[in-house]
This record gives C-alpha cells, structure tokens and sequence, in this order.
C-alpha cells in the first residue's frame, strides 16, 4: 500500500546542531551515514551539550553543521564553514556558548554517545497538519523535530498516522525499515533555532494530543539508497 513520498531527507553530523536538508541519503545497518556521529562537549568532555535540559546550552541549535567530503564541518553564519575536530571549530562554539567546549566523536572513550535512539526517525506531512490546527499560529517547521525523513502523505489528513504504523515496515527507495515506537519527545522541540521562534505550547499539544509522541523510530531492515521523491509503501 501507498504511503505517499519521501518529500525531505536530513542528516545531523553533530547532535543538538541543526542539520542538513539532502536530496540523496545512503542508508547503512545503522541509520543515515554520517548521521549524529559527534558531539559538542564541556572542554574536559564531562558533560554533552543538552540544550532540552541546561540554559547554558540552549543556543547550540545556532550552530550548523554539515558533512563535507566524509569530515563534519560547523558554522554559526553558514558562510565560513570549520572542520571538525580543529582548534578553529571548537573556538568558535566557545565562543558562542560563553564557556570552553570541545567536538568529540561519539565512541571515543571520553565521549559516550548522547542518548540511545532508533536507526530512523521519521516523521509525516499529516503530522505536521495536525499539530499546526492544534496551534494555528505556532511555526511548525520540520527542523524543531529533526528527523530523518519526512514523507509526504498522498491522503494530505492531519493526523499522527506514522503512530499506526508501529510494528509494520515500510519500503522506502532502496531501503525497508521497521517502525518500531514512537518518538518521545522533550523541551529540544520548544527551542528557538534559525527563523523558529521558542514556543513552549508546542512540545505541551504534543504531549496533551501525541501521547508525548510525535513521528516515529525505525530500524534498518534493508540498506540502500533514498532520495527525494522516492515512493514510500507500507510493506
């Protein structure tokens, strides 16, 4: 059965940094390559940037990033763009934050990975309708609720209609995913981002009308390619 389209595809090469809108993702056993392999960390690597949980933390989703010939690169103007790790990327995000911090690859023995999560997250178009006549006049963009990728449903309802799909798999370009839970959601959606106002209201329609849930995880069934376009099925 026709589910409708694979209409956006993201990548966050650094967790809590906002990403990258793709036209093609290589999807591996793990999720999207490249996806949320690093981390900002306090300059000691004690603690991992989490701007749901810390004000001090909270103007981390200014910060872009991007991969860049299989390297992370970040920017706070999207014009001069620092590999990471460098001296010159960590600088630049201690000296938006107010405090030293430093990039860590996820893995290293310094650097545990920020929270455990699915292969995918993947969110729908009729999700988005449905919590914007929640709130008619909150700015209900993709990038507040980061996922991987957003279809485009045929039917066009405001509905949370990914959360019936628990269980089943779906086909997507090259690639077949199982959707396994929803997605819990936490205060990261509230934050104020480039062109995204904070909005407290948000995250609480999410939890009054979502079961705190909004979009779904998935897991790897089938690896391959996607891309914009790409007809998604329900398997």
């Amino acid at each position: 059965m026709r589910l409708g389209v694979a209409s956006e595809l993201w990548r966050y090469p650094v967790s809590s940094l906002t990403g990258e809108r793709l036209e093609t993702v290589d999807i591996d056993d793990t999720g999207v390559v490249g996806d949320r392999q690093w981390g900002l960390f306090e300059a000691d690597g004690a603690a991992v940037a989490a701007p749901e949980k810390e004000k001090r933390w909270r103007p981390v989703p200014a910060l872009r990033s991007r991969l860049e010939a299989d390297r992370p690169e970040i920017s706070l103007d999207a014009m001069t763009w620092h590999g990471v790790p460098s001296p010159s990327a960590d600088r630049v995000a201690s000296d938006h934050l107010g405090f030293p911090v430093r990039f860590l690859c996820f893995g290293a023995a310094d650097a545990a990975p920020r929270y455990d999560r699915g292969h995918l997250h993947i969110l729908t178009t009729s999700s988005l309708a449905r919590l914007q006549a929640l709130l008619p006049d909150a700015v209900i963009d993709t990038r507040r609720f980061r996922p991987n990728i957003l279809i485009g449903t045929d039917d066009g309802d405001a509905d949370f209609v990914e959360q019936r799909l628990v269980g089943r798999r779906l086909g997507i370009g090259e690639t077949v995913v199982e959707i396994t839970e929803p997605c819990p959601r936490c205060a990261f959606t509230a934050l104020g981002q480039p062109g995204i106002p904070f909005d407290k209201d948000v995250l609480h329609a999410i939890a009054k009308h979502g079961g705190g849930g909004f979009g779904v995880l998935a897991k790897v069934v089938a690896p391959g390619k996607v891309s914009c376009g790409d007809t998604v099925s329900v398997n």
